[in-house]
């Protein structure tokens, strides 16, 4: 287990979704299952990463492009989950919290007559202000401070805890073993995103144990 994936853990609650008719309850993942997590997110960094090369080697000339592109698969084909670039994310814990900004959340999100703890609304606020779904703005004039200052944590934390095909693919990685299939808990998730988010924690939390960081 990177120190990369240990970071994004931390244990002990019991979260249950339906998903295509089926009972789907939070449980945490193996060192197997965390490592497919880390080498599918490196997989789909990389392919991102040689797709802006791909796309703009028929511009430079005499066939440059294409060496260049070619000898960055050469050297893509080498890196795993240590070398992909840190992320820079909002510390959930400095979030200021604020009754207008806990009703802003819920609308952005779709939260309706839900109790949530103030420990999750803002682990909520963090990753929407990550995803850009919340300016910075917009978080002023909701709480009168500034957003607290990013924090730098690696790219797979990043990955499942604010991004989106991140944090659907450890979901389906949890529920898989109930025979369900990717695309079933992304039509479960789909105009769910605290759900989604608050799932993707509560794996991460149980999982700590696995990674050695509980």
């Amino acid at each position: 287990m990177s120190e990369a994936m240990a970071r994004a853990l931390g244990a002990s609650g019991t979260l249950t979704v339906t998903i295509a008719g089926k009972e789907c309850t939070v449980r945490p993942l193996g060192m197997k299952e965390l490592a497919e997590v880390e080498r599918d997110c490196a997989e789909r960094w990389k392919r991102a990463y040689l797709k802006t090369y791909a796309d703009t080697a028929d511009m430079r000339p005499d066939g440059k492009g294409w060496e260049l592109f070619e000898r960055k698969v050469d050297e893509v084909a080498k890196w795993d989950a240590e070398d992909l670039p840190p992320k820079w994310v909002n510390d959930p814990d400095r979030i200021v919290l604020t009754p207008v900004l806990k009703a802003r959340l819920a609308e952005l999100l779709g939260i309706e007559g839900e109790e949530k703890t103030d420990a999750k609304w803002r682990r909520l606020a963090s990753v929407v202000l990550d995803q850009g779904m919340l300016t910075e703005k917009e978080y002023f004039e909701l709480t009168g401070e500034k957003p607290p200052a990013k924090q730098r944590i690696g790219y797979v934390n990043w990955w499942i805890n604010s991004d989106y095909d991140g944090m659907l693919t450890f979901t389906w990685t949890c529920f898989r073993h109930c025979g369900v299939t990717r695309e079933q808990v992304a039509d479960a998730m789909r105009g769910r995103p605290s759900l989604l988010m608050e799932v993707t924690q509560e794996i991460a939390r149980l999982s700590a144990p696995q990674s050695g960081n509980g």
